[in-house]
């Protein structure tokens, strides 16, 4: 006779996202093909501090984001989790002393794997593609992390588009930092940035392929848009995969963010405290984005590169 028990235990993983800005876990189980989320847990790290000037990360970041890593391994462990894996993603793969990070993630007890770009983007398409809104037909997708953007145009015969791009939300400020109260001369800035990298480098990727209206945003800024917006902090996984913000909104959020001191910013229900500088890159990114693709809706998810880690 099957061991409840053993069962449960064998279906439950763990997958920690190492991040430029932040360390995030996910703790499901995972059965024929669908992930059920019990933990969802970030901490800010910000191990690309700099990682995209100098190509080093920080010693103090490095033990940072271990640190976090080795206390989520443990709290996985001490839910059933047998085994506990972690995947770093932009800054660790620009950096010339990653394996500094995977040596430190061994002092933890925590083995790392560096995936580049490509990996990245297919680990978001597969956990999007768990959720039954988006298995099958038409999909645009975009994950605006701290140092990179995937993004990914898929349809019923499968991946159009299958892109990495080095822009994200803390590569942009630290070229383009914005002050306290952020002027109007300092947003136009980053809007001519965030053209020319459409020009540059995303409309040729694109080229004749036919977009959906929908645009899925499976980062954290979509997440953190999505609350701000219903000034709520604790919408659940469930709550988010089923909303939807209207261009419009995008559009009035990131006029309001730019608008708002970093104080009051802080203090914004629905936005963690030390989001609220990468907040404004976010949500330009997003609002540039859906303008110039035509999108009229941002579905949020949290389904990225966790759940594709797991399913995998």
């Amino acid at each position: 006779m099957d061991n409840p028990d053993k069962n449960q235990t064998q279906n439950l993983r763990a997958i920690i996202d190492v991040g430029s800005n932040s360390v995030k876990l996910l703790v499901a189980e995972v059965v024929d093909g669908t992930v059920k989320p019990l933990v969802h847990e970030g901490e800010q790290t910000r191990l690309g501090r700099g990682v995209f000037k100098t190509g080093k990360l920080e010693s103090e970041a490095i033990e940072a984001t271990a640190f976090v890593a080795g206390r989520f391994a443990d709290k996985a462990r001490k839910l059933g989790v047998v085994e506990v894996k972690a995947v770093a993603t932009s800054a660790a793969r620009e950096a010339r002393n990653g394996m500094d990070l995977i040596e430190a993630f061994r002092g933890v007890n925590v083995p790392l794997t560096i995936i580049d770009g490509q990996r990245e983007a297919q680990l978001v398409l597969n956990g999007v593609r768990s959720h039954p809104d988006f298995a099958s037909g038409p999909l645009a997708i975009i994950d605006v992390g701290g140092g990179s953007t995937e993004l990914l145009i898929a349809d019923d015969k499968g991946l159009r588009v299958q892109q990495s791009f080095s822009m994200g939300t803390v590569r942009l400020m630290e070229e383009l930092p914005a002050s306290e109260l952020p002027t109007a001369a300092q947003r136009a800035k980053v809007i001519e940035a965030l053209d020319a990298f459409l020009d540059e480098e995303v409309t040729p990727k694109l080229g004749t392929v036919l977009l959906s209206g929908t645009l899925v945003g499976a980062g954290g800024t979509s997440v953190f848009l999505s609350r701000i917006s219903k000034e709520r902090d604790d919408l659940s996984a469930e709550e988010l995969d089923s909303l939807g913000l209207l261009l419009p909104q995008v559009q009035s959020l990131t006029d309001r963010l730019w608008m708002m001191s970093m104080e009051r910013r802080r203090s914004l229900v629905g936005l963690p405290a030390d989001r609220a500088d990468v907040i404004l890159y976010g949500s330009a990114i997003y609002e540039a984005v859906m303008m110039r693709c035509g999108f009229h809706e941002l579905r949020p998810t949290l389904r990225g590169v966790r759940y594709g880690a797991l399913l995998d």
